[in-house]
């Protein structure tokens, strides 16, 4: 074979060799596109799902206090999906306005490339707003269903406290009277407290800034009649009418209740009866003292105590139809006696009635005098 040939044969080789170089380059081209088709084809095939497109924010409270709980909004065509999704805030509680919570994600991979979902769960952050303020209590509103309800005259005043408001949180204060006292004089200033009922304040609609028994409203007591206090009241022209007042109610009065213990008893004489009862009379009533008391300080948180009295002191003669007699004394007592607010004095006959009959003087005494009760304070009216 001359070198002619060989070129020949030479060429024919390097001829083959590239064309299998192509034919390999060709078939690889073709498998890698192939490969990318079904890489795409497949890629394809996926959903994407971006979690925080899926979580929202459910608030409550109010601000400073507010109260935040993820709802996962899935789709119902991935329910297998949704199912093993749960979100979860790195801060829940005491929110406010402005301030940012981040949310982390957490589901099944598994479950996920089953229901050939894409799923991007990058941490997302929410910022908060829209809660409410809270409304701060003053001291307006926390006493605004207060009611007073005001018996009695000075110093024997009294109070019901009670609630008339309407409103839902208001309506379930109880007020209270800050003081140990029964009764209350005009010119008085009653302290009235608040008590808030138990979980009052747990929802945070309302907040108070200060402690609650803070929360005072004082309440002026006014009483423009009032109960005499000092003998210096009783006029001598007030004494004279209750004089009047009761020398009526001695002769109207009758004796019989007193007598058979006077004669028999005390003045040891017989007494007559007229069929089945006696025959006494009061007659000749005079006044011999009187004396007035006013009921002590410490006397008159006392209930059963009266603000005051007038104690008239009245010698009488009681007689029965024989014609027998003997000397008496007689106590008519005027209780609680009124100044008005223009100086007068109320005094009626109903005020009076006799509190005492015997012949015996120290009994008198004993009842009348300045030691006859550690409650009151006594004067002696007369000379």
């Amino acid at each position: 074979m001359d070198d002619r040939d060989k070129r020949k044969l030479r060429a024919a080789k390097r001829r083959r060799v590239e064309v299998i170089a192509y034919t390999v380059e060709i078939v690889a081209a073709v498998c890698m596109v192939g490969v990318l088709v079904a890489f795409l084809i497949w890629h394809n095939s996926f959903t994407n799902i971006k979690m925080s497109d899926y979580v929202t924010l459910s608030l409550a409270g109010f601000d400073h206090y507010g109260t935040a709980t993820p709802l996962i909004n899935g789709e119902s065509e991935y329910s297998e999906f949704w199912s093993t999704v749960s979100a979860t805030l790195d801060k829940t509680e005491d929110l406010s306005n402005g301030d940012t919570v981040t949310i982390t994600y957490e589901f099944d991979e598994e479950v996920a490339r089953a229901s050939k979902l894409r799923v991007d769960a990058t941490e997302s952050t929410v910022t908060i707003e829209d809660l409410p303020e809270s409304k701060v209590i003053d001291d307006a509103f926390m006493f605004s269903g207060l009611i007073m309800t005001q018996n009695g005259i000075s110093p024997k005043v009294t109070f019901e406290v009670g609630n008339n408001s309407e409103d839902p949180f208001v309506s379930g204060i109880t007020y209270y009277i800050d003081d140990e006292r029964t009764f209350f004089a005009d010119g008085d200033t009653l302290r009235i407290k608040a008590e808030l009922p138990e979980g009052a304040l747990d929802s945070h609609e309302y907040v108070t800034d200060k402690l609650a028994d803070e929360y005072v409203y004082e309440y002026p007591v006014v009483s423009e009649d009032k109960y005499v206090m000092s003998a210096a009241q009783i006029s001598a022209e007030a004494l004279k009418t209750m004089e009047d007042y009761g020398t009526d109610m001695i002769y109207a009065a009758d004796a019989n209740e007193y007598g058979l213990r006077i004669f028999q008893q005390e003045a040891h004489i017989q007494p007559v009866f007229k069929g089945n009862k006696t025959t006494f009379k009061w007659v000749n009533p005079y006044v011999i003292s009187a004396y007035f008391h006013n009921v002590t300080e410490a006397g008159l948180q006392q209930v059963e105590n009266h603000a005051n009295d007038v104690q008239i002191v009245y010698g009488v003669t009681i007689t029965q139809d024989d014609g027998k007699s003997c000397m008496a004394e007689i106590v008519v007592q005027f209780t609680n006696i009124i100044e008005h607010a223009d100086g007068s004095l109320e005094l009626t006959p109903d005020m009076g009635r006799i509190v005492s009959a015997t012949y015996r003087d120290k009994n008198v005494k004993k009842l009348v005098s300045i030691d006859s009760n550690e409650n009151y304070d006594t004067t002696k009216l007369t000379e």
